[in-house]
């Protein structure tokens, strides 16, 4: 696939987040500004410390840009300032080209459906962002900061920053206003969390069987899946069992059912969802080594006869 190729792949991430600062522009021109709902993030940090100090807008807002900028760049590293970046140059950009003439179409003034699609549109637009590797600037990147090293989740970090910013502005806004703020966070960061897990889901399968050879070279080649043995025992009948586990994609799973049930109708098989795999065949690729024959396996060396015996 192409995008193992580094140049290629950052080529392609720099692209989306291009592409997902113009969706994101594109919901504050046509749904956030019209309708005055309230914005979280370095927009809303701004209009608190305005309010309280009288500190222009703007000077606040290019400062926390270049503060957080250097923040990441030495917690997060250089390929993430480099589309960090991108984004910071792309969203103001495309918010100036498309103002114009988005704030004409004026698509409802119902408030609670500009923030649903405000809302969805954001989490689209963030989470593409996140899943290549950047943010959007500003308040984004404490939260891939605690991910990192906290490893706490992005969604949650983003969703407490935003709630935060949203009770400053509590003092100064309108209360309702402030509800549909909130109700327009918890939209967006489900998506977001949405968007950072697609594709990643997989589905683990354990299987008891009294055929564990034979699933296991099925699956092995007839699926190019990994398995993994295990020994167990029975609860009621206290009968030692052979398991076979393995995990594969939303796509492969009716397909292995149906091996199984092809091999050993009596298996007992039990299936979970898995939100994200890492590992060979997953997250990497690399060469597997050869199998063992049976007759490369050694035998166990015989046991010495017993002198007493003789």
């Amino acid at each position: 696939m192409f995008l193992k190729n580094p140049s290629l792949r950052l080529t392609f991430e720099i692209i989306a987040v291009i592409i997902a600062n113009g969706v994101y522009a594109a919901a504050t021109a046509l749904f956030i500004v019209p309708n005055g709902l309230i914005t979280c993030g370095t927009a809303g940090i701004a209009i608190f410390v305005n309010k309280v100090s009288g500190f222009p807008i703007a000077v606040f807002t290019n400062i926390f840009y270049a503060v957080m900028f250097v923040i990441g760049l030495i917690f997060l590293g250089r390929r993430f300032s480099l589309t960090t970046l991108v984004s910071s140059i792309s969203y103001p950009l495309f918010y100036t080209i498309l103002e114009p003439h988005l704030l004409k179409v004026h698509l409802t003034d119902n408030l609670m459906l500009s923030t649903i699609y405000a809302g969805l549109l954001i989490g689209l637009a963030v989470g593409t962002v996140l899943r290549c590797g950047s943010s959007t600037g500003g308040t984004d990147i404490p939260p891939l900061i605690a991910n990192k090293y906290l490893h706490v989740p992005v969604s949650i970090a983003i969703w407490t920053f935003d709630v935060l910013i949203l009770i400053l502005q509590a003092f100064f806004s309108d209360k309702e206003q402030v509800l549909y703020g909130l109700i327009l966070v918890l939209i967006y960061t489900v998506l977001i969390d949405k968007v950072l897990l697609v594709g990643r889901q997989k589905m683990q399968i354990t299987i008891v069987t009294n055929k564990p050879e034979e699933l296991t070279e099925a699956i092995i080649s007839e699926m190019s899946r990994g398995v993994t043995l295990l020994h167990g025992k029975t609860g009621y009948l206290q009968r030692e069992c052979d398991l076979v586990m393995t995990v594969v994609s939303t796509r492969q799973l009716y397909r292995v059912q149906q091996l199984i049930r092809s091999i050993d109708p009596t298996a007992f098989t039990v299936v979970h969802s898995v939100a994200d795999v890492h590992g060979n065949g997953f997250t990497t690729v690399t060469a597997d080594p050869p199998r063992p024959k049976a007759e490369q396996i050694p035998e166990a060396p015989a046991e010495p006869e017993d002198p007493k015996e003789e």
